[in-house]
């Protein structure tokens, strides 16, 4: 199910860009996102980001498996803090399951918009806790989520501390469209995004956010 979700995301980004992209994958950890995208789009750069150096050392050994190191170059950052990477410099952008996870997200948010150039695509994957609408196929992923997932993950993994953080984490991120809204209001130095699409799977629990940079007027 994962994989198909961070298919869905890397098909989006394709159709939105054009020939040799630069694409930046941000939170890529152990760059599934990163091989997709350079799969996806065989012409593509990918510049994949991420604070925790253990995680990109298991991604590279990926990356070098797969022949792929001319087309994916890991780098160690932190979200919040983009400073050594150009400004406009990047044709589209993905983040999969990491926002959450961010301190300061508007922080964070706005310096990937910094970096993307103008009408460019960025989408986010992310977990949530089903609302209403999904009846009760929406209670029970809910239900799922707080309980079932830590519980048997942490039974299988040997490590219930991280999957009762996984379960938190998801709890207290925004609900969706709050979450949209946010992206949307953002004001950042260099303009905010515009929510394109907000694709919800598995009965609501995982959220794809499809947006587009908009510049401020002088920045254009």
């Amino acid at each position: 199910m994962d994989i198909g979700w961070r298919s869905r995301m890397v098909k989006i980004i394709h159709e939105s860009v054009g020939e040799s992209p630069k694409i930046l994958d941000v939170a890529t950890g152990t760059a599934d996102v990163s091989l997709l995208l350079a799969r996806e789009i065989p012409t593509a750069v990918i510049i994949g980001v991420d604070p925790s150096n253990n995680m990109l050392q298991v991604g590279r050994q990926k990356v070098k498996q797969q022949k792929l190191e001319k087309q994916i170059d890991l780098q160690l950052h932190d979200a919040q803090d983009f400073s050594k990477l150009s400004k406009n410099s990047f044709d589209a952008a993905t983040m999969a399951f990491g926002i959450r996870n961010v301190p300061d997200r508007e922080k964070a948010l706005c310096e990937i918009h910094r970096v993307l150039k103008d009408n460019s695509r960025f989408c986010i994957l992310e977990f949530s806790e089903p609302d209403d609408n999904f009846g009760i196929l929406g209670k029970t992923a809910r239900m799922f989520i707080r309980y079932i997932v830590p519980f048997v993950g942490g039974i299988l993994s040997g490590k219930p501390r991280e999957y009762w953080h996984l379960q938190n984490s998801i709890k207290d991120f925004p609900a969706p469209r709050q979450f949209g809204e946010l992206m949307e209001g953002l004001d950042c130095s260099t303009g905010t995004f515009r929510l394109e699409d907000l694709v919800q799977m598995n009965f609501g629990s995982v959220q794809l956010y499809v947006t587009r940079t908009v510049r401020k007027q002088e920045e254009i």
